[in-house]
């Protein structure tokens, strides 16, 4: 086959997925989206049909550390012509440094335990994008899983962490045997917790160098033998598309004012409740009153999940309930004062025939700004990430006013549904329970079928476009 020259190499660009190019016979090129340039070899050995693959340890390229062009086709030669006599040159060499690194972690630690490893790991890990330590909410949530259950006061074991069996295990003492049995019994109660818990078990090895035989998290163990991880998905409970109108005239009449404009606050803006009323006992301050910009309309969450400041352009609707609470306050204190609201909540639902909880309001807002608003606009209002998106986080740019534009959109779209709901009696959330009408009484323009079809027709029926033309 035709081998590529240095120059015709040099004139590859990088696209926005990853790519693969043949430069030579059993030699490919990897260019990721970065720029970044592996090499790999692809070789069979003898008595195996199987083809496998060995990515070289240094980039391509002619600075220090990297590989060049005529070294990178002489090893590929090297390792395919060991192949061809049945010595698998990159596993040996795996297996060698695995064997000596495993022997180096038992001089180094050898009464490291995966709870002091595990403790370790949480005070000391920084974010490799820009690092900063583990957010406080994260630590909690890994040490509680190598915590055991405490017993309540009515003498009820709960549930111990799903790592507490091997948090007394030594590094080294740590078997694949283990790893599997820990797996299978967290995957009995939830596997959706059990994933996260292999998913912090890994990075704790990984971050101690921690070598395992036969580690069945690794990718370099045989696929039979490995333990599959599903992607991470999430569980939006929202508020049914029939019932916001409901929800949104009850949480208007509930005897809490504070606890219920918290909730409404929510569900207009999408942001999460921590940012509303904070976490004393993990240090996160609640929104203060010194963080609303009442004259640009504007409140600023500090230091949010993924670390960043995050500015809600408010709407009118939003900017009205801010706007009372910021009321005869000072700076210092919290624009929504709540100590717990579940109460009120209880009762919005109750008298809306609803289950959302906080966090189901989140996934409410989003639900209705996804039929409302742009991919790229509702991504940057959930302020959701967009390193790993190269189009949104490089090429995208939205203006604040398409931004507040979006928030507009979607507080008009919930006032709408709460006037389309019909009237509701005037009598106490605690007392006689709330009427909608709404599905005995429908718009003289509609039928009732078309009200119940859910959030996408009603929607398109009504569809506001952000975006400028």
């Amino acid at each position: 086959m035709a081998t590529l020259s240095v120059r015709s190499i040099e004139a590859i660009k990088p696209r926005e997925r990853a790519f693969k190019v043949s430069i030579d016979r059993g030699l490919q090129l990897r260019v990721a989206p970065d720029g970044r340039r592996t090499l790999l070899v692809r070789y069979t050995v003898k008595g195996s049909r199987d083809e496998r693959q060995y990515s070289l340890p240094h980039d391509y390229g002619e600075g220090p550390g990297q590989i060049k062009l005529a070294d990178a086709k002489a090893e590929a030669a090297r390792i395919r012509a060991l192949a061809r006599n049945g010595i698998d040159w990159p596993e040996q060499e795996a297996a060698r440094l695995r064997a000596a690194l495993k022997e180096k972690l038992a001089v180094e630690t050898p009464t490291l335990t995966f709870a002091e490893a595990l403790r370790e790991y949480a005070e000391r890990k920084r974010r490799s994008k820009d690092g900063l330590a583990l957010k406080a909410r994260t630590r909690a949530d890994y040490l509680g899983m190598i915590t055991p259950g405490r017993i309540g006061r009515d003498g009820q074991r709960f549930a111990d962490g799903e790592l507490v069996p091997l948090a007394a295990l030594r590094l080294s003492d740590i078997t694949a045997q283990t790893i599997r049995q820990t797996y299978e019994r967290c995957a009995r109660k939830s596997p959706r917790r059990a994933t996260y818990a292999m998913q912090v078990l890994r990075a704790v090895l990984r971050w101690h160098g921690a070598v395992i035989a036969g580690n069945p998290l690794s990718k370099d163990t045989a696929g039979r033998q490995r333990i599959v991880l599903a992607n991470a998905g999430g569980d939006p409970s929202p508020i049914p598309a029939e019932r916001l109108g409901a929800w949104w005239n009850a949480a208007g009449q509930a005897p809490s004012r504070v606890a219920a404009d918290y909730y409404r606050f929510q569900l207009l803006t999408g942001c999460r409740g921590v940012e509303i009323h904070g976490h004393k006992k993990l240090g996160y301050a609640p929104l203060k009153v010194g963080d609303v910009d009442l004259a640009g309309a504007r409140v600023v969450l500090k230091d949010t999940k993924n670390r960043s400041d995050h500015r809600l352009l408010l709407s009118t609707q939003a900017l009205q309930i801010v706007r009372e609470h910021c009321r005869g306050k000072e700076p210092e204190e919290a624009l929504f004062p709540v100590v717990d609201a579940r109460k009120t909540l209880r009762a919005i639902n109750r008298a809306a025939q609803t289950h959302v909880q906080g966090h189901g309001l989140r996934a409410t807002f989003a639900s209705v700004a996804e039929g409302l608003v742009s991919a790229a606009v509702l991504k940057r209002m959930m302020n959701h990430a967009v390193t790993a998106d190269v189009t949104l986080g490089h090429y995208v740019a939205k203006s604040d006013a398409q931004l507040r534009a979006g928030w507009q959109a979607v507080a008009d779209w919930i006032e709408q549904e709460a006037q389309r709901c019909g009237t509701h009696s005037m009598a106490p959330l605690g007392g006689i329970a709330l009427v909608t009408t709404s599905r005995m009484q429908p718009r003289a323009d509609a039928n009732a079928g078309d009200y119940l079809d859910g959030w996408a027709r009603r929607i398109a029926e009504a569809r506001l476009d952000v975006e400028p033309t």
